[in-house]
């Protein structure tokens, strides 16, 4: 264990998220090319647009999904999804550890959101699970030598990324390989070293011996999105379904009413008194709508429908910043922020894909609409974007005449964005107004 905690003395980054990392709480049997028993996770890991509930730890150097896999000649491209930090023939009987844990404490989640966001800093992330392999001295099976090194998933129920930390990894006349490949290949990659003690000198990250990638399969976020972030709701994989009654710690004005919980419907609105399973967009519809892009969705087909209401202090210094832009007139700090954001998520016929957000900033006087639009696709479906409330006095229908011109408009002068102020006391426009979005 002492070489695994030690491992990345060079590194400073690595060194600090291996300082916690290294204490797995559960070992592989030792066996000649043997595996973990399949380990069941708590959060599922997504990996290039593909799902998964469980994992296998192998002892010659990689993770795999469906199955354990006790072949030590390696072949990247085997027809299966796996990630290989250091494929090769090696032997946990003569002596070293194999030890896995999923960690999910908040000291770890910080350190691998900290890596994640240095190394990818135009994805909004926050992990919420990591799951952690750690090779820790493990000899090569002709005995040439000892090996150590880790690889980390972190992720949450949107995105997933590898990290791959080299120790001290000794010369070998084996076989060997590192990377990932997909069961179709169609991802994959192999990191390019001649000698397995290159790999302590190489990176794809400016970092010697650490090696990063973004594997979920998803487009990246625009920067304007609100990370993903703890305690995330999925909503079902349903035709025209929806989440549960969501109840707020914060409730929310909505034109002098004020609601206590809201549904978050995979068509693309937010209700308050009751699920709405309805697809044909009609904002005017006898009830508190929001609407951030109304049209039927199909999350069965792919992507993701999560929210989560947030009140940690980074998340609502971005949403009071973004408010006292827009507007100035209007003194505010928020002290809740609901986020609901559609991953990619396909139209019901097929045409393409669309990603978008919002967000219901409040405090107990005050309420705003942000919404956010990444890619979103052309389609023939009907569709609407916009607000009503219940007798249709407070109504807005964003004027834009196909979807994907979401993406390029807006009503404060930042493309893809819109905001709203919605509690219905006066001073209601943002700084460019409504009429002129």
């Amino acid at each position: 264990m002492v070489a695994a905690l030690s491992m990345w003395m060079a590194h400073r980054t690595c060194q600090q998220i291996s300082s916690l990392l290294g204490l797995e709480t559960e070992l592989t049997p030792l066996l000649r090319s043997g595996s973990s028993d399949v380990i069941f996770l708590q959060q599922p890991f997504r990996y290039f647009g593909r799902t998964y509930n469980q994992i296998f730890v192998n002892n010659n150097g990689y993770l795999t999904f469906t199955e354990p896999l006790s072949a030590y000649n390696p072949t990247l491209d085997s027809a299966r999804d796996i990630v290989a930090p250091l494929w090769t023939r090696l032997d946990n009987r003569r002596g070293g550890t194999v030890s896995y844990r999923e960690d999910t404490s908040n000291a770890v989640l910080a350190q691998v959101t900290a890596a994640v966001n240095q190394y990818f800093p135009n994805i909004p992330f926050a992990a919420t699970s990591a799951f952690v392999a750690t090779w820790d001295s493990v000899a090569y099976h002709n005995g040439g030598g000892v090996v150590t090194f880790q690889v980390v998933l972190a992720y949450n129920v949107h995105r997933s990324f590898i990290l791959i930390y080299y120790g001290d990894v000794a010369e070998t006349g084996q076989p060997w390989q590192a990377g990932y490949n997909t069961v179709d290949s169609a991802s994959s990659f192999t990191i390019r070293a001649a000698r397995v003690p290159e790999l302590l000198s190489s990176s794809n990250i400016n970092v010697d011996a650490c090696w990063s990638f973004h594997v979920d399969g998803s487009p990246n976020l625009p920067s304007n999105f609100l990370p993903f972030g703890n305690g995330e709701i999925v909503t079902p994989r349903l035709e025209n379904g929806g989440s549960e009654v969501i109840k707020l710690q914060q409730p929310f004005k909505f034109f002098g009413r004020t609601h206590n919980q809201t549904f978050v419907n995979n068509n693309g609105h937010l209700t308050f008194t009751e699920p709405l399973p309805d697809y044909i967009p009609l904002l005017n519809s006898g009830r508190d709508i929001i609407a951030p892009l109304w049209t039927q969705l199909d999350n069965r087909r792919g992507g993701t429908i999560s929210c989560r209401e947030d009140r940690s202090s980074a998340v609502l210094a971005l949403v009071t910043a973004a408010i006292d832009r827009y507007f100035p007139n209007i003194t505010f700090v928020a002290t809740s922020a609901f986020v609901a954001t559609w991953d990619s998520v396909p139209y019901q016929n097929g045409e393409g894909e669309v990603t978008f957000q919002v967000v219901l900033v409040s405090n107990t006087h005050r309420s705003f609409i942000l919404i956010n639009y990444g890619d979103i696709a052309e389609t023939e479906q009907m569709w609407q974007a916009g607000y009503s409330t219940l007798d249709s006095v407070h109504s807005f229908t964003i004027p834009v005449t196909s979807a994907p011109e979401l993406s390029s408009s807006s009503n404060i002068n930042v493309n893809g964005r819109r905001s709203f102020h919605v509690d219905g006391s006066p001073n209601c426009k943002p700084m460019e107004s409504e009429a002129r979005a």
